[in-house]
């Protein structure tokens, strides 16, 4: 009887535990949507004062996806995740983890989404220190799934290793101030204008398994003005 108790336990256990999960990741989204990265300022001004009764709109939801498949050590690497058309999932989304940014969703099915993630050679991604909100692009080196390079930031950048850097949000991607990493060498060399600089990514696509896709809701806006602007928009 014991035994038979025990793994009845353990059984309920399981179920009972994915049921905690399940409610604690809903938990997350509904946090992350109130987070002001998640909103769009709608407050329109009227002289001296604003419309108070338009305030704060939702910009960016969130749908939870977990992560049946993936690569790491490719030129080009992707997730597969457990969820997809029907479930509202759309090509070029941004997708991102607990602990940062993952990548961008390339095609979809039915019942599952293919994302290339950012440690992928052609992946760029603009980000930001946190500290003093100077930005540039990120890109990974090609060799260690957890490190990443980041370019176009002068010299005259304050930059020491353990300064974190976040999402600029000059993106469609991706909110502001995501997680992306930790400074993790710093290199000034004299015949160069801007600073070599190794990030250690945030996220370790070697062990995920729970991500966040992101519905950018006035991405096509954004894709509008860049029609007529002719910019091309990076992630």
């Amino acid at each position: 009887n014991g035994k038979i108790y025990n793994t009845y336990g353990n059984v309920a256990g399981y179920f009972y535990l994915n049921r905690t999960n399940d409610s604690l990741t809903q938990e997350n989204i509904r946090l992350r949507m109130a987070l002001l990265e998640s909103k769009l300022d709608n407050r329109v001004v009227k002289g001296e004062e604003s419309d108070s009764s338009k305030k704060f709109v939702q910009k960016y939801t969130y749908t939870h996806a977990r992560v049946s498949y993936a690569t790491v050590n490719r030129p080009v690497n992707f997730l597969y995740l457990d969820k997809g058309a029907k479930h509202g999932i759309k090509k070029q989304m941004g997708v991102i983890a607990p602990n940062g940014i993952v990548g961008q969703v390339v095609s979809v099915t039915e019942n599952y989404a293919a994302v290339m993630t950012i440690i992928s050679k052609d992946f760029r991604v603009s980000a930001k220190f946190k500290k003093n909100d100077y930005f540039g692009n990120l890109h990974w080196s090609g060799t260690n799934p957890r490190v990443a390079a980041l370019e176009e930031i002068p010299k005259h950048v304050p930059v020491k290793v353990g300064d974190t850097l976040v999402t600029s949000g000059y993106s469609q991607l991706f909110p502001r101030n995501v997680m992306v990493g930790i400074i993790k060498k710093v290199d000034a060399q004299v015949e160069k204008n801007f600073l070599d600089i190794e990030v250690k990514l945030s996220t370790d696509f070697g062990n995920l398994t729970h991500v966040y896709v992101i519905n950018n809701m006035y991405k096509q806006e954004l894709v509008t003005l860049d029609t007529l602007t002719g910019i091309k928009p990076k992630p």
